[in-house]
């Protein structure tokens, strides 16, 4: 005898099984169902287990013991064991954790929470529609005598299923708009597409796993929505396990108010990670939100100390200030370079900058001498050194104090893509672009 023998329905709702009175071959009553345990190697898990509650206490039961199953009634072979316990104890051999959980537990044995609270009703990240949504109910499907995860459900129908006003609601609807696209198109995300995040409520030894390849491969604008969506618990657990080049491209995307939040209570040296992969602009902004106690910490932290140097003589001027803007990451070169030198050093060098409009020439002091676009390098027909070509005479540069409204003002006046920072002494101190100036323009618009 099947366990779904007297099953008719394909779909098993999770709300409707819940609270189904469990009994053994002998018609002894012991318990009821409160959850159930699936295998979370699997892209659409198998159910390994009911958890049954009984005189308020939890237990499980094998799946292979049941004898029969449906939303009304449950039988399991009166020889049966109940163990008491309110995770499953699944031993895994050589699979990988491709799922919810991570493949990062100490022995050969995860404590498996149930389905139900990791999911129902919490936050999900739903990779496919690269959005933040709450589980109201999850749909499994019969395959052979196993049950298997299929979907979370997310949509309205859901919810009332959830709360019993669909036995109401649905025919009603069948009634006036048999057509209704309520009753076609339950908003369903399938399980592979599912991230669950994880709470302080759910079994501390479980690892919930968010830094895999689907969520990782978001752009990081998206990632970006997905994390502000969420909150601080939820937030902090995806950004920590995201590697530094994802969680420096994500946190740039970021609104300025949250960012903060990523690394104000990050270890320093986790912190200092990110931090290398960003520019020290963009670094200095974030860091100058810190105690200057804690952003020492992570300075110190960082592996090139020329960076850290860099970082840390950007926070000495005032963020809305040229100073506190600039990118100190500017291509510099002397006086005598030749036109294929500079090409090399591009193709060297290219990942070190964001973009490269202009390429400046300092002397031994690193006062600025002149300027030269790339696309008058480019068309020099001899590979003659850049002081002979370069622009002396009108070099449009500004001081580190002045503000970020007279920059935009400037580079606006004389239609500039970027512009060098220089001292009294023109010694070049780093460039201003277009892109650094437009996150202030857009906050004085709003």
């Amino acid at each position: 005898m099947g366990v779904f023998r007297y099953l008719d329905q394909t779909i098993v709702y999770f709300s409707k099984i819940l609270g189904t009175p469990i009994y053994n071959e002998d018609g002894i009553l012991l318990g009821k169902l409160t959850d159930l345990f699936v295998d979370y190697e699997e892209i659409y898990p198998v159910v390994l287990a009911i958890q049954i509650c009984q005189s308020k206490q939890f237990f499980y039961i094998e799946w292979d013991q049941i004898k029969y199953f449906s939303a009304s009634k449950i039988t399991v072979k009166t020889d049966s064991i109940k163990r008491k316990s309110r995770t499953y104890p699944k031993v895994f051999n050589k699979k990988i954790l491709t799922s919810l959980l991570a493949n990062n537990f100490s022995e050969k044995t995860a404590d498996y929470p149930p389905i139900g609270k990791v999911i129902l009703d919490r936050q999900i990240v739903d990779t496919f529609g690269k959005k933040v949504v709450r589980v109201n109910d999850i749909h499994f499907i019969k395959v052979g005598q196993s049950l298997r995860v299929t979907h979370a459900a997310v949509g309205l129908r859901s919810l009332l299923r959830r709360l019993n006003f669909d036995r109401f609601i649905d025919p009603l609807i069948r009634l006036i708009r048999p057509k209704a696209k309520y009753l076609s198109n339950e908003p369903l995300i399938p399980w592979k597409f599912v991230h669950a995040i994880p709470d302080k409520s759910v079994h501390s030894n479980v690892k919930l796993n968010l830094a895999n390849e689907e969520l990782s491969a978001l752009h990081p604008a998206d990632l970006a929505d997905i994390l502000e969506e969420l909150d601080n618990y939820g937030r902090e657990h995806i950004f920590k396990n995201l590697n530094p080049d994802i969680a420096a491209e994500t946190l740039s995307e970021v609104d300025a108010d949250k960012q903060i939040h990523f690394i104000r209570y990050g270890e320093p040296k986790q912190v200092a990670k990110i931090i290398e992969k960003m520019g020290t602009d963009e670094a200095a902004d974030l860091l100058s939100d810190l105690s200057v106690e804690k952003a020492g910490k992570i300075i110190a932290q960082i592996k090139d100390k020329e960076q850290g140097e860099e970082i840390q003589e950007l926070l000495e001027y005032d963020e809305d200030t040229a100073g506190g803007i600039m990118s100190t990451e500017a291509s510099v070169v002397s006086p005598n370079t030749k036109k294929q030198d500079i090409l090399h050093m591009i193709q060297t060098m290219h990942n070190e900058f964001e973009s490269i409009y202009n390429i400046y020439v300092v002397d031994e002091n690193h006062r600025l001498l002149g300027e030269c676009s790339l696309k008058d390098i480019l068309i020099q027909e001899k590979d003659i050194e850049i002081s002979e070509y370069m622009n002396v005479g009108d070099i449009k540069y500004v001081g580190p104090d002045l503000s970020w409204k007279d920059v935009a003002q400037h580079m606006s006046k004389y239609n500039l893509i970027n512009t060098p920072v220089v001292d009294e002494h023109l010694e070049l101190l780093g460039i201003i672009s277009v892109d650094d100036i437009l996150p202030w323009l857009l906050n004085e618009r709003q």
